[in-house]
């Protein structure tokens, strides 16, 4: 079964703002789900991979296009196991 595809869109916003909406959408997916991410803010391109790796989630692509602008792919990562 493919993989279900969303797209959030947060041009306009700066950091913390981009990640914290990329973890509440990402909240309302399946694991194996994909959520592309389009914006702005150059923090991105080091918040991105460091919630990605902290939340259990793959980063399959982070690109920068014209003007600026970021776009990210990330899968959901499985269920995570709370702590001891």
């Amino acid at each position: 079964m493919p993989a279900n595809r969303h797209i959030l869109d947060v041009t306009g916003t700066l950091c913390p703002l981009p990640i914290l909406l990329a973890a509440r959408e990402m909240r309302k997916l399946q694991p194996g789900d994909l959520l592309e991410i389009l914006g702005d803010d150059p923090g991105i391109r080091e918040d991105m991979p460091v919630w990605c790796e902290r939340a259990g989630h793959r980063l399959l692509e982070l690109k920068e296009g014209e003007g600026g602008h970021l776009r990210s792919l990330v899968e959901k990562g499985p269920p995570r196991r709370p702590a001891p």
